[in-house]
């Protein structure tokens, strides 16, 4: 990391600690010593039993490293630094008990060994994703068959990409969880404040805990876009590869180029193209093999975009149509046409919404930021949730992308509008999933009350800015 030195080098140490855990966890299921002999059935549950404890160790050790670089500790450094202590082991605890294949990870497994078998991942209409995140399993795959025969074990390799794949995820969980504090402090939020607020945000929020159970890939969506948000001010051509890296994943992401582009970011665009090209380049045998990317492109091309709107937790907005076309008997004929006028009114709005913060200036000591900053960020989150708003499919776990912009809204408006800001983070994060027209849309309807709590014209009103022709060029 290059953002904060002292962050960067705890990010970097509990980087290595977490995944030389995760090796030894795999490597103590392979042995048939006394200390690990009840997890001799090999089964995947003492698998991740073992993960627990390794990841256990590290993780009290690396808050043994914090308290110990302090010389004396008050009540509020030590919330500081137990309560993130405490909620990682909660995330721990969640990996643990979750780690077994859900449908979602079915289709993802159907996708690895495709392509671990020279086959098409696209053939069937469930793995939607560019080719980057299979292929990267495939050759976890890979490296699983040379494991395993290497440790004399007569275990499927499928096993050891499973592991890694929940591995992965707890660890970008708690990235993200990490580098939201980063956030909040940039924007303004004291310590103290910014680890409450990120934790119970983290805690009460059914997206993570849907993540965890059906073995999705938003959380390195997350920390793509958290990356973003905490480096393109002062690294933005890091922030661009981050940008790269989680667009090739799943391609949200990529909506961050628009403001970048409007911005006139250059940089940070010349690292996300960078990035991508890097990554095609790799992914293609150094551009010699295009096979799979032709079959992502046809794929895209001919994928039915209305089936994923048939249920009512599918919290999209064309979704949303289909349903109330339904109840109200009128042709689903239609829902393509009114679909499109969704979208492009959503256009028209974040435009809108770019050019009135634009136009504003702040006067001294209004915010905990400075002008640019507030402007820049304001930008990037609005399309770091446009997935949510434009997307045909945006299921409950899509909304841990939210996250950033709820702790912004607390920040903004989290005094003069604390109900306001309590029941639209509330509607996204903690509302359980069920399938009732219309109640199921109200995720959707708790993104829509921040995104309108923190409009540039409410922030206007709220910190008495004054709106103008900007003056001061960037």
């Amino acid at each position: 990391m290059f953002f904060v030195s002292q962050s960067s080098k705890r990010i970097l140490r509990f980087t290595f600690l977490f995944w030389f855990a995760v090796f030894v966890g795999i490597f103590l299921w392979s042995r048939d010593w006394e200390v690990v002999r009840l997890a001799s059935t090999k089964q995947k549950e003492d698998l991740f039993g073992l993960f627990a404890f390794c990841v256990f160790c590290v993780m009290t050790f690396a808050l043994y490293l914090d308290v110990r670089a302090r010389d004396r500790l008050s009540a509020g450094e030590l919330l500081l630094l137990g309560l993130p202590y405490l909620v990682g082991l909660i995330f721990l605890a969640q990996t643990t008990e979750l780690s077994f294949g859900s449908w979602d990870y079915d289709q993802y497994e159907a996708a690895f060994r495709a392509i671990a078998e020279g086959g098409n991942p696209y053939l069937g209409t469930r793995y939607l994703y560019p080719p980057l995140f299979a292929d990267m399993m495939a050759f976890v795959f890979r490296i699983g068959l040379r494991f395993f025969s290497y440790v004399g074990m007569d275990k499927s390799a499928w096993v050891f990409v499973f592991y890694v794949h929940q591995a992965s995820l707890l660890y970008f969980l708690l990235l993200s969880y990490f580098l939201s504090f980063e956030f909040a402090k940039q924007i303004g939020l004291a310590n103290l404040r910014s680890v409450i607020l990120v934790s119970v945000i983290y805690l009460f929020n059914v997206p993570v805990l849907r993540t965890l159970s059906n073995n999705q890939v938003n959380f390195y969506i997350l920390a793509s876009i958290l990356l973003v948000l905490v480096l393109l001010r002062k690294y933005p051509f890091i922030a661009g590869l981050a940008a790269a890296v989680g667009g090739m994943i799943k391609i949200y992401p990529f909506a961050l180029s628009a403001p970048m582009v409007l911005l006139k970011k250059w940089r940070a665009i010349f690292g996300l193209f960078a990035g991508s090209l890097l990554v095609i380049f790799f992914e293609t045998n150094f551009f010699r093999n295009f096979e799979l990317w032709r079959q992502f492109i046809n794929f895209y091309r001919s994928f039915p975009v209305e089936q994923e709107s048939l249920l009512f937790r599918n919290s999209s907005p064309m979704s949303f149509l289909r349903s109330t076309l339904g109840f109200l008997n009128l042709p689903d004929t239609i829902l393509r046409a009114v679909f499109v006028c969704v979208v492009a009114s959503v256009g028209v709005w974040y435009l809108f919404r770019f050019l009135q913060r634009e136009r504003m200036a702040v006067p001294d000591g209004a915010l905990r930021m400075d002008t640019d900053f507030f402007r820049m960020t304001g930008h990037m989150l609005d399309f770091s949730v446009i997935s949510l708003l434009i997307a045909p499919s945006a299921w409950e776990h899509h909304y841990v992308i939210a996250i950033p912009l709820a702790i912004w809204t607390f920040t903004l408006r989290g005094r003069d509008a604390f109900l306001q800001t309590t029941i639209g983070t509330a509607l996204v994060f903690a509302l359980p999933v069920f399938n009732v027209y219309p109640f199921s849309y109200l995720r959707m309807a708790g993104l829509l009350i921040l995104l309108l709590l923190v409009s540039p014209k409410n922030i206007e009103k709220t910190f008495s800015i004054s709106v103008h022709a900007k003056k001061n060029s960037r």
